[in-house]
């Protein structure tokens, strides 16, 4: 028998990648048309010459996974045939299906909270005491071989991690973090945090940041230090150089804000990452959003911290992602924190005249341009552009003079009329609206945070608040020295230490991470919202986190435009999406917080406005176009 069977060679290369090989003389033979076709099915990146198929190792994995069963290598007369390395990977592997499959459903401690206590005392981790549910998720992470932190921020996520690092590393082992530039400042104090200086074992070795050339980076990898954050940016310059760090020294991987490669192979920092997971000894994920979008933004996550075991696969085929994951992740909660719930407010704002005119044309225009061929399937193009018009109507909802500047350089038509109306109405209402309770805030003595998705509205904030003193930040503004005035940090600083500075003006996507505002702010007033849940959830958790005594309120304040029945608010639209991602985490995390927030949403009145008719929008126009006169007095 054993004579007629096929051997499948499997190798492992130099550059990261798997080898799938048969004889020539094999290629007619059951398995090799089913490796094609498990491939092909699943739309792996690949190369095939002559009996050969080269493709990702941990792709490679998959493959073998799914058909290395003895089921599977009887009927198809088939064995796998590991090469050099690649059968200790392999053998590795298999231990590591086993154990995590075991996990899943039935998780074992390593150590109990007390032996993790005594042995970071021994360490020399003694200037900061682990509080009990850090100590919880440790011990649990401890009895796993990767593993997924998906507290809240405040949990204390990066203290969890590098009191992991410290009861885990081994000598020569280097632990690198990739983290966005926010979190930066929070690796670089943990140390000084929580180590004595003369701790055993160069314990209190600080973090070097590799910031500079590949040249420097090899040099800093090479210079005896061994804790190391990059930001993902730099990951995707330095390639060449990580990939082969990886491969030839032990190494603890950590994502901080893990979800920032949620697009898989898709893009160029989750396809690194996914090709190299194999190869550090350890890796760890931190994100307190893991399903900012859909399900599926976990896959890649997921894949990541066990290449090849198919987790992501059972969630891109629908099951839960909660079922999938069994325990193999730990979550802290508010509620575990101890924090007071959030009060949320929802404040709806008419629309004026001219900007509701200018609003219900570009709607019409979106809805006649896409309404068909959203059921019929878009192009990329077609896609490209009804992003971009989404992101017209959200600006038209807050900033409709800015939205007006930006259709101008797109040369988009619009009757002059309605543009001199808009023009003169200035601030839209909910502008106006919001900057009112920025005052009001202020004349109590309270400083807000005002949260905007345009860049631009964020100035226009700025220069008409500018008596409040207001500082602001968006991807534009540089990090660097808080003594700095005009890097993020120092305008940080200044919000937090200047008593007449009143407002922070700030993008979500550039400010909701790695910035803590709870001990001077209590307010956040929400012009505008994107359809992204991380960044509303992560933006509120800037002022709504760990360390705000019992009796302090919190107040979240969403303004929101209103609109006819018949016209639609796009303001509802994001929120009905909102809640809709955030009950996906909600049943993922099982977390009472998020539910609140969605049940919030749900509760709050629809922006609505039923004392206006679709005629009165068409009366509205006609007159702003100067048409008017020409429809008789009766038929008006």
């Amino acid at each position: 028998m054993s004579d007629t069977l096929t051997g499948v060679a499997v190798r492992y290369n130099t550059d990261h990648s798997g080898t799938l090989a048969v004889p020539l003389d094999a290629l007619d033979t059951p398995i090799w048309a089913r490796l094609k076709l498990a491939i092909r099915t699943k739309k792996l990146d690949h190369t095939i010459e002559g009996g050969t198929i080269t493709l990702s190792w941990p792709d490679t994995l998959g493959v073998i996974r799914e058909l290395g069963s003895k089921a599977n290598q009887t009927s198809l007369s088939f064995r796998f045939k590991p090469e050099g390395i690649a059968e200790d990977k392999l053998r590795a592997f298999t231990a590591q299906i086993k154990k995590a499959r075991a996990q899943r459903s039935d998780l074992t401690a390593v150590l109990t909270p007390q032996e993790i206590e005594e042995r970071l005392v021994g360490f020399g981790f003694t200037k900061r005491e682990l509080k009990p549910f850090q100590l919880r998720d440790l011990s649990h992470l401890l009895s796993l071989g990767n593993g997924a932190n998906f507290s809240v921020p405040g949990a204390g996520k990066t203290t969890v991690t590098f009191a992991l690092h410290m009861l885990t590393r081994k000598l020569g082992q280097h632990l690198i973090v990739v983290a966005p530039k926010a979190a930066f400042q929070a690796w670089l104090d943990i140390v000084d945090e929580c180590m004595e200086e003369d701790a055993p074992d160069h314990g209190a070795e600080p973090f070097t940041l590799l910031t500079g050339s590949e040249e420097q980076t090899r040099a800093a990898l090479n210079s005896g230090a061994t804790r190391f954050v990059i930001s993902y940016d730099m990951v995707i310059r330095q390639q060449g150089l990580l990939a082969a760090h990886f491969a030839t020294t032990q190494t603890h991987l950590v994502l901080d804000e893990a979800h920032r490669m949620k697009a898989g192979w898709n893009s160029q920092r989750g396809a690194f990452l996914l090709r190299v997971a194999d190869d550090p000894v350890r890796r760890d994920i931190l994100t307190g959003t893991p399903m900012p979008q859909a399900a599926s933004d976990i896959e890649s996550q997921l894949d990541f911290l066990w290449p090849g075991h198919g987790y992501g696969l059972e969630i891109s085929h629908g099951k839960s992602p909660r079922d999938v994951l069994g325990n193999l992740y730990v979550r802290t909660t508010k509620k575990e924190l101890g924090l007071p719930k959030a009060e949320r407010h929802f404040i709806d704002v008419s629309m004026d005249d001219g900007q509701l005119a200018l609003y219900s044309i570009v709607r019409n225009e979106f809805l006649r341009n896409y309404s068909k061929q959203v059921s019929h399937g878009m192009g990329d193009a077609q896609f490209l552009r009804a992003r971009k018009s989404v992101m017209r109507l959200l600006q038209l909802s807050v900033n409709p003079v800015l939205a007006l500047s930006a259709m101008a350089n797109d040369d988009v038509r619009i009757d002059s009329g309605i543009v001199d109306q808009v023009l003169e109405e200035g601030h839209s209402s909910k502008m106006r609206a919001v900057m009112d309770h920025a005052y009001a805030l202020a004349k109590q003595g309270e400083k807000c945070v005002i949260w905007t998705i345009f860049t631009d509205t964020i100035h226009s904030f700025a220069s008409s608040l500018a008596d409040l003193n207001p500082v602001f930040i968006h991807g534009g503004v540089p990090s660097g020295l808080t003594t700095d005035p005009e890097s993020r940090e120092g305008r940080i600083r200044r919000f937090h230490e200047d008593d007449g500075c009143f407002v922070l003006i700030a993008n979500p996507a550039a400010a909701g991470e790695g910035i803590s505002l709870h001990t001077v702010c209590h307010n956040a007033i929400y012009a505008d919202r994107s359809y992204v849940s991380t960044h509303y959830l992560q933006s509120i958790d800037r002022i709504h986190r760990l360390g705000l005594p019992p009796d302090q309120e919190t107040h979240i304040h969403v303004y929101r435009s209103k609109a006819p029945p018949v016209i639609g608010s796009i303001d509802m639209s994001v929120s009905r999406r909102l809640v809709e991602k955030i009950r996906n985490m909600q049943m993922l995390l099982n977390d009472p917080d998020l539910h609140e927030i969605a049940f919030d949403e749900e509760e709050a009145a629809d922006p609505i406005d039923y004392d206006i008719e679709l005629q009165d929008i068409i009366d509205l126009i006609a007159e702003l176009e100067g048409t008017a006169a020409d429809v008789p007095l009766e038929d008006q």
